[in-house]
């Protein structure tokens, strides 16, 4: 065997046994820590007849045996709430259903827009967790612009006829428009003048019924025509 060969071997040898015991008295990684599983929630029963949401906060303590931690703003306590029969479910399980359960369409002005309520939490449920009633609906559309204006009745009223049935003949007309919101008409007996409010459309109305009940002005008759002079022989 070389000489260099030789020497290579006896290194290993005898380096072997510090590198073991190197090896021996480094540190082992720490076990990766167990994933933390989600809280468990109450289960429970619920008969409830319908009410509202404090009604059911109420019913749902006592079936619990446990309080519930709930935010209902004033303007939501009357809300109805429909009637409710389950086995075995949590919070989380209940709100998440009548969310559900009330999500429906409503129509607002010539659109659809979604409409739910129900209680809701941030985070991930517990029976700790603080719940908060909302109340979801379509954006409503602004409100028409008002205007007023003034339209002279004594014209119409010289002709016979009256304050009633100008104003019936109006009310008729807007009654027939459902998109259109009626206007506000008022009579004023020492002016004569009827007095309305409403949007741009809602005056057109008015204006035209007094134009529909204004007769067309007869045409004018020509002179009639004299014979001419007959000349004297």
């Amino acid at each position: 065997m070389p000489r260099f060969l030789s020497c290579l071997l006896l290194a290993v040898a005898l380096a072997a046994p510090a590198l073991r015991a190197a090896d021996e008295a480094a540190p082992s990684a720490p076990a990766p820590a167990p994933a933390p599983s989600a809280p468990r929630l109450t289960k429970f029963n619920l008969d409830f007849p319908g009410g509202t949401p404090g009604e059911l906060v109420t019913a749902i303590q006592k079936a619990t045996g446990r309080p519930l931690n709930v935010i209902i703003r004033t303007e939501y306590l009357g809300r109805p709430i429909p009637a409710l029969k389950l086995s075995g479910v949590d919070a989380a399980q209940l709100f998440a259903a009548l969310s559900l359960a009330s999500s429906h369409y409503e129509r607002v002005a010539n659109n659809y827009g979604m409409a739910r309520f129900g209680f809701r939490t941030d985070g991930a449920p517990s029976d700790s967790s603080i719940w908060y009633f909302f109340v979801e609906e379509p954006p409503q559309p602004p409100a028409p612009v008002q205007f007023s204006e003034f339209f002279l009745l004594t014209p119409y009223l010289d002709r016979g006829l009256t304050v009633d049935d100008i104003a019936t003949a109006i009310q008729t007309a807007a009654k027939m428009r459902t998109d259109l919101p009626p206007p506000t008409i008022t009579f004023h007996k020492e002016t004569k003048l009827l007095i309305a409010v409403g949007s741009g459309e809602a005056l057109g109305l008015i204006r035209q019924a007094l134009d529909a009940l204004n007769p067309a002005p007869k045409p004018a008759e020509a002179p009639a025509k004299t014979p001419p002079a007959q000349k004297q022989p």
